[in-house]
């Protein structure tokens, strides 16, 4: 990866690849809040197995959405669709596949990177800038551990990831407990 230095629209595709080459196959939990504005968030708990191409999402503010055997089921009923498609429904779903998020320069996609830093101890911190507008920027972390994105932050609106856990892919999760916020959420990166 090409580390502090400008990076042009057409190194997007690759760095998108190197991005996806971090990140350890398998099922993992994925737990965050999304936040909306100061004083508006939903937590979440993302379920993903990519081996069986199937994921459960699990919202505070709304009821849990799933992707299984090619069905997408949601609030409006289940739909055909495809695993790679099915992320673009919820936003934090692709946190989990960080490469598959629509900023990596790629045809028609609006952002592409600008800028990859290391930060702190374990992470990449992507600067992706608009095509039309290179004041507009957004953000991303990257563990680099493990591939998964811990932070976004685009629009306004900010993802944080507050835990990840591999699980077994048989391994059946207790129901979903939201704790209410106390306190801001401190970054590990």
């Amino acid at each position: 990866m090409r580390f502090d230095e400008v990076l042009t629209r057409p190194d997007g595709p690759a760095v998108a690849e190197e991005v996806a080459a971090l990140r350890r196959s398998g099922r993992h939990v994925i737990e965050g809040v999304h936040q909306v504005s100061p004083r508006e968030y939903w937590q979440f708990r993302l379920d993903l197995d990519e081996h069986r191409q199937r994921w459960t999402l699990d919202r505070s503010d709304q009821p849990t959405i799933s992707y299984r055997d090619g069905v997408l089921d949601i609030s409006d009923g289940p739909a055909q669709d495809t695993f790679e498609h099915s992320t673009v429904a919820e936003g934090v779903v692709r946190m989990a596949a960080p490469e598959l998020m629509l900023r990596w320069g790629r045809g028609p996609e609006s952002f592409h990177p600008v800028l990859v830093q290391h930060v702190g101890r374990h992470s990449i911190l992507v600067t992706f800038e608009h095509r039309d507008d290179p004041a507009t920027r957004t953000t991303l972390v990257v563990d680099e551990r493990d591939g998964i994105a811990r932070r976004s932050l685009e629009y306004g609106e900010a993802t944080v990831v507050t835990s990840v856990h591999a699980v077994d892919p048989d391994e059946v999760l207790p129901p979903v407990h939201f704790e209410p916020l106390t306190e801001w959420i401190r970054p590990d990166y």
